[in-house]
């Protein structure tokens, strides 16, 4: 049995492995990922290896700790499925590096963009011969409505209404326009730019947010968490060996 840990900055997927299948998941909120994460290890005392990818910020000596098996850190540093040609590798965080390793995984020997529409939308683009080239990263849904409330004197704090028309007839509805019309149009301009310069290009889009956008953007594949789940569980495999 292994477990596979996604920890995101409001909740932690996991999903339990046994082989190449899952036979549970669920969430945690990441408020209360020590809690959670120590209860399980007590009544699972079979797990033989955990995978976590962290963007919370948790004390891993706090996990280790708990942790009564081997677990490995989703870093740059770990064995991957692909390469890495960024400046800063150690800067590229662990929920980027996830995404990537399961397209590669999942969409070996293609050239992949994969958008991921969470608190921030990053744009990962890694080529057919499995070198990742890096990508983008800009505000999110909740990251826009919020901005423009807290650096402005006047306009509200919304949150998200897909608008019926491009053109708002309230300072709501503008609101709603600009981010989601805004957002939707940067989104189309990444995966034009890519296409301009490549044949075959795969678009994998994600994240919790990525359902706003559906039937919005033409040829994309939109992935679950069982995506990030599978394709992370391989890169726990693939560093076994080293304990």
């Amino acid at each position: 049995m292994n477990l596979v840990l996604d920890i995101g900055n409001t909740l932690s997927k996991y999903s339990v492995f046994v082989s190449d299948k899952i036979i549970d998941q669920g969430t945690w909120q990441s408020l209360n990922i020590i809690e959670k994460f120590k209860t399980w290890n007590k009544i699972n005392p079979e797990c033989q290896s955990i995978i976590v990818s962290d963007v919370y910020g948790v004390d891993n000596s706090i996990f280790e700790s708990i942790a009564k098996c081997r677990l490995v850190w989703v870093s740059s540093n770990i064995s991957l499925p692909f390469k890495i040609n960024y400046k800063t590798p150690d800067t590229l965080g662990s929920d980027r590096i996830s995404l990537i390793a399961s397209a590669v995984i999942k969409y070996s020997q293609k050239n992949c963009l994969i958008i991921d529409l969470g608190t921030c939308i990053t744009y990962d683009f890694v080529n057919e011969f499995g070198e990742y080239l890096g990508g983008s990263i800009s505000p999110g849904f909740s990251m826009r409505y919020n901005s423009l409330n807290t650096f402005t004197s006047k306009l509200p704090q919304l949150e998200f209404n897909k608008p019926d028309n491009i053109s708002g007839n309230s300072t709501d509805n503008s609101i709603h326009s600009g981010i989601y019309y805004g957002i939707l149009a940067e989104v189309k301009n990444q995966v034009s730019h890519y296409k301009e310069k490549l044949e075959n290009l795969t678009v994998i889009l994600t994240g919790g947010d990525a359902d706003k956008l559906a039937n919005q953007i033409k040829n994309v594949i939109f992935a679950n968490h069982n995506f990030i789940a599978k394709g992370l569980h391989t890169v726990l495999q693939l560093n076994t060996d080293e304990f």
